[in-house]
């Protein structure tokens, strides 16, 4: 199984020294193992911490306790910590990372066989780290899992871990059986969304899809600022009718992108006055995959896409080298949105998140069909500059805009300006033909209900 989660950092090499090692087995002793000096790679193998060489400047000493009974808090209410945990001290506090380092640590703990399957489902280790300010900052963390030994083993980097003073490595399931969230068309009458309902013949319609860690009610939701959001959009526009998909947004675009193009036919069957699409994020590849399947007598006036890693650029943190990069940040949509971790264990498996790659086969037959479309409507893009908090409050998003860029961006090949999640050049991408973008100083959730952005796209449309 293809997953983020087992994908070590391609800094780490096998011949590589160890800076700092804690001694002793990892056991299921709750009193702390005494800390040594500093040990080769070959005498540290199944140790339970290192260091790694160059990553962090210091003397450090690593002192480390594995609880088998342990327990952290969950990031949310859809992650559910198993038990064990592993415990860090570092003393002295760390030093600054070295130019260029990257991995800065290694953890390594067992975990419980009889939630072997459960965790192997999720692949969701949760760090936090602990620093000399007081202050600790939580995050999914890459590793790759043993299923055979039963353990778990994360690559911390090292711009994480500077002026560390110590850490929790705990792992997480599922909370409860997941329910399946319902997909196909939504209905707006007014006030709220509605998933039964007609769609009308001889209307001027919009629809509206979302994109990932969504549905059509959470991205475009009954009530924001006291008028709902997709009302908001239709006054702009003059639009009669509303209507939304709803979709699995951790399956391939193209898969998705066939069912949301089967009830477009059922739209167009209806003969609207006029009909334009208005997509979010990840729903605008599953748009383009969908436009070109409607055939040539469908009339599409407008397709309006908004924050979408739009081809071929999709996005560098998709690209191999970068899965522990994508697998971070999804993982942080997860805490943010209260998703379960199998969610984006299975966008990887699925293929949904290689598809998104720079210049991937799936975004190549996307824009090559779209191209082909003898019918092809205008294309409307939006696009966000500012960064999402992920971590923390509004009022101060812990580490999100310094350290969490250069773990996140650095190295990777993701271009600035981004909205957090796509970058502001694919979200206006010049490979789509005569498309009018502009981008906007809103982060990538904010793009849907702005009054700036509905007000410009309503001025767009054809």
């Amino acid at each position: 199984m293809h997953n983020r989660f087992r994908i070590l950092f391609a800094a780490l090499a096998a011949s590589s020294v160890l800076a700092v090692v804690a001694c002793g087995r990892t056991s299921d002793a709750t009193s702390p193992l005494t800390p040594a000096a500093p040990m080769s790679s070959q005498t540290a193998t199944g140790r339970a911490a290192a260091l790694l060489p160059h990553a962090i400047s210091g003397g450090a000493i690593a002192e480390i306790r594995y609880d088998p009974n342990g327990l952290v808090a969950s990031p949310n209410d859809a992650w559910a910590i198993v038990p064990g945990t592993l415990f860090v001290r570092f003393a002295p506090e760390l030093g600054a990372a070295s130019s260029g380092a990257g991995a800065g640590a290694r953890f390594s703990m067992p975990y419980p066989q009889a939630e072997n399957a459960a965790i192997l489902a999720a692949h969701a280790p949760v760090l936090a780290v602990s620093y000399a300010n007081g202050t600790t900052l939580r995050f999914p963390a890459p590793g790759s899992f043993d299923p055979v030994r039963h353990r778990v083993t994360v690559e911390v980097p090292a711009a994480l871990l500077q002026r560390a003073t110590g850490a929790t490595l705990a792992l997480a399931k599922d909370r409860g059986k997941v329910a399946d969230q319902p997909t196909g068309p939504r209905y707006w009458d007014g006030k709220a969304w509605k998933e039964s309902g007609t769609i009308q013949s001889g209307k001027k319609t919009l629809v509206l899809i979302h994109g990932i860690f969504s549905s059509v009610e959470s991205s475009f939701p009954a009530y924001r600022f006291f008028t709902g959001c997709p009302q908001k959009i239709a006054d702009a526009g003059g639009f009669d009718q509303v209507l939304g998909f709803d979709y699995d947004w951790f399956e391939p675009p193209d898969k998705e992108g066939a069912l949301f193009a089967d009830f477009l036919k059922e739209v167009v069957a209806k003969k609207p006055s006029s009909l334009t699409v208005e997509a979010h994020s990840y729903g605008t590849l599953v748009t383009l995959a969908a436009l070109p399947k409607l055939g040539p007598d469908a009339k599409i006036a407008n397709a309006v896409t908004l924050g979408g890693p739009l081809p071929l650029r999709g996005t560098p943190l998709a690209n191999p080298g970068n899965h522990w990069r994508m697998g971070m940040i999804l993982g942080l949509l997860a805490w943010h949105f209260d998703t379960p971790p199998s969610f984006v264990d299975h966008a990887f498996d699925s293929g949904m998140v290689a598809s998104l790659a720079t210049n991937s086969d799936a975004l190549k037959n996307i824009l090559t069909n779209f191209k082909a479309m003898s019918n092809r409507p205008p294309v409307v893009q939006a696009a966000g500059t500012k960064w999402i908090c992920l971590v923390g409050t509004v009022s101060h998003c812990a580490y999100s805009e310094e350290t969490f860029k250069k773990v996140l961006i650095e190295g990777s090949g993701v271009e600035l300006p981004w909205d957090g999640v796509v970058e502001t050049l694919a979200a206006g991408s010049t490979d789509i033909p005569d498309a009018v973008a502009t981008p906007f100083p809103l982060s990538h959730i904010d793009l849907q209900c702005a009054g700036d952005v509905i007000k410009w796209v309503a001025k767009q449309l054809k």
